[in-house]
């Protein structure tokens, strides 16, 4: 049993309301003939220790036992159809007659019924495809007032533009890093991670409410370079050079532009003096970290440095790496080998 929380509660047990117990534990159920194993979330009375399921509950139960095997059997779950349609602004079933689907079939999915595959392959086409989804709006346009259909459109255009610019950036990434398509010293052993570089860039931003471009490209070498020490491979497989503020990774001013869609850079004007402005970028978390899509070790590793260099500014964290082996022992220009990661200063 793992407690959750306690609340005020009228409870049906003993008939009056107190501080009832919110519980979790494993249990299983037979989902579509097959036993599925979850968390099953109750309520338990702390007078007369006995169990109960209200309303409420029971369905969030079905619901996290159809999750599971969802999960179980590669289909997207309830929680991640919802976020398509919020992505595109849309109600259930606005969403349902995108694909000319049925009024409540979206409706049922995310909250009694299992979607077959034909139709959580429609989903998960349109989570990644605004272009697939501006065809089917005007596949069906006559379900929508002229007004909505507009509104629709407009935003989807830009989406298609967004996503189009992305593409071409992520592209010019991997034409960039096409000499190191095989893991080397330089690459800290690993291929080039689009998908661990998506969530370290989540991770930092989000961790961080006064982050700026400096200290962000200091957060992922050390990380990078730490966990290539401790797991003899890196997190991102991004290559780094040495540059007059520190390590930057190859292609650095694409890879903002390949990731816009999770942060992005706002330019400000920073006063050190009466006579002089700096220019600083600060980094803008547009997306949440999912920490199911990373390693333990690779988000111990983050943990670690995020801790370290918490009250550091990006002059400190890069007057601290100057004072690296791997810093030291390469010039202007330079790529850094994760050779030198031996010789990395403790971070304690």
């Amino acid at each position: 049993m793992n407690l959750v929380k306690e609340i005020s509660y009228c409870c049906p047990i003993c008939e009056k309301e107190h501080k009832v117990k919110v519980s979790e534990e494993k249990t299983k159920a037979l989902i579509k003939n097959k036993s599925i194993e979850y968390k099953e979330i109750y309520y338990l009375c702390s007078e007369t220790n006995e169990e109960f399921y209200p309303e409420k509950i029971m369905d969030e139960n079905l619901t996290r036992a159809r999750d599971a095997y969802r999960r179980l059997n590669g289909l997207l779950t309830s929680v991640e159809i919802k976020e398509i349609r919020d992505y595109y602004g849309l109600n259930q079933r606005e969403l349902s007659n995108i694909f000319g689907w049925g009024d409540i079939t979206v409706q049922r999915y995310e909250s009694k019924k299992i979607q077959k595959e034909t139709y959580d392959e429609v989903l998960r086409r349109a989570k990644e495809d605004p272009l697939f989804v501006y065809n089917e709006l005007k596949k069906h346009k006559d379900k929508f007032t002229n007004d909505k259909f507009k509104e629709l459109e407009f935003f989807l255009k830009n989406e298609i533009k967004k996503k189009q610019t992305i593409l071409c950036n992520i592209e010019a990434l991997k034409a960039l890093y096409i000499d190191y398509d095989e893991p080397s010293e330089f690459n800290g052993n690993k291929q080039l991670s689009f998908s661990n570089i998506d969530q370290m860039l989540r991770f930092f931003s989000q961790s961080n409410n006064n982050l700026y471009k400096v200290k962000l490209m200091k957060l992922l070498w050390y990380s990078d370079v730490l966990h290539f020490k401790e797991n003899n491979k890196s997190i991102s497989g991004l290559v780094y050079t040495h540059m007059p503020l520190g390590a930057l990774p190859l292609g650095y001013d694409i890879l903002f532009q390949a990731f816009s869609n999770v942060v992005s850079i706002q330019v400000e004007s920073l006063n050190y003096s009466d006579d002089e402005d700096i220019i600083g970028y600060r980094i803008i978390n547009l997306e949440k970290v999912d920490l199911n899509k990373l390693k333990p070790s690779e988000i111990a590793i983050m943990n670690k440095v995020d801790t370290f260099f918490k009250e550091m500014g990006s002059k400190k964290i890069s007057d601290y790496m100057h004072e690296e082996t791997a810093y030291k022992n390469t010039n202007l220009g330079d790529l850094i080998s994760f050779k030198l990661a031996a010789r990395l200063k403790d971070l304690k």
